[in-house]
């Protein structure tokens, strides 16, 4: 603390404004109820450590000398500021204000929309949410680095820096046409597609590597007849009937709403259990914000 602050310490700039609101120190005793010897010791303390005079007299009134004003004007502008701090502060915790960013996976992203931020947005208009997609290990190191306050993924398990909470587990599904001949079906084994044009996604996807290990269990090799980074262009394909995409059903849920497609769950071990978690970094404190929307997504998109 510099000597300026020790001197206009927040006792001795009450003292100031009472001066100038009340025309001198006598008054100024009588309207803060103390005595006026008070007033007069700390104001000249004031004045002699800051080496400039702080009030003067004119005739029987007394004023504030242009220092004694600056203090003055400085005094009440921190006291709007605070006043503004606390005000933000009770809209931060009321969740009138702030702002969450939200990494998840792209196949997510449709069900945490229309589950979670839709009647969140609802009720706390003024929060600002930013979404960002990425594959797995994208959204892990968003979550690790701080650049995302939550992340929805798979996978983060066994990472000590990460806490996650498994709150869903879908099958992996075909989606097929509508028109397709296997739409009606209750499950489809892997070893019926493989001869069907089918869509992939890139090998860092977590969906994928579930695909690629079912693959490999049954020992088959497919090549793709398209390949995509992002679900909604691959449930766009598969709703035209040019190929067989893979996806949770909650990924394609517009879609299959929509009478477009549908979704066949794979009859196979690994396909049984597509985990999702809601993951923060190990020792993060998330904001009011933040925090009330990992609580909703684990309450509104919870299938354990």
């Amino acid at each position: 603390m510099d000597t300026v602050e020790r001197s206009l310490s927040e006792r001795t700039l009450q003292y100031l404004v009472a001066i100038a609101t009340y025309g001198g120190m006598r008054q100024a005793a009588v309207g803060l109820d103390v005595n006026v010897s008070t007033i007069s010791r700390q104001v000249a303390v004031a004045e002699r450590e800051l080496r400039l005079s702080l009030v003067t007299r004119r005739g029987r009134k007394m004023e504030l000398t242009e220092a004694g004003q600056m203090a003055v004007d400085y005094f009440r502008d921190c006291e709007r500021n605070a006043r503004r701090f606390r005000a933000q502060l009770d809209e931060y915790r009321g969740l009138k204000r702030g702002q969450v960013t939200i990494a998840a996976g792209e196949g997510a992203v449709a069900s945490l929309v229309s589950m979670v931020l839709k009647p969140f947005l609802e009720k706390y208009p003024g929060i600002t949410v930013e979404l960002r997609t990425g594959s797995l290990p994208q959204l892990l190191s968003m979550t690790r680095e701080d650049q995302v306050d939550i992340c929805v993924s798979i996978g983060a398990t066994t990472d000590p820096t990460l806490n996650a909470r498994l709150f869903q587990s879908e099958p992996i599904c075909a989606i097929f046409s509508v028109d397709h001949p296997m739409a009606s079906r209750k499950s489809v084994k892997m070893e019926a597609l493989v001869n069907e044009r089918v869509v992939f996604m890139p090998a860092e996807f977590g969906l994928q590597a579930h695909v690629d290990a079912i693959l490999a269990d049954i020992g088959r090799i497919v090549v793709p007849a398209f390949r995509c980074d992002r679900f909604s262009t691959a449930v766009a394909i598969a709703a035209q009937n040019l190929a067989v995409a893979f996806m949770t059903r909650g990924a394609a849920q517009e879609r299959i709403a929509a009478g477009q497609v549908v979704a066949v769950p794979l009859d196979h071990p690994i396909a049984r259990s597509f985990d999702r978690y809601v993951v923060t970094r190990a020792g993060r404190r998330l904001g009011p914000a933040a925090n009330y929307l990992r609580r909703e997504i684990v309450r509104l998109m919870s299938t354990v």
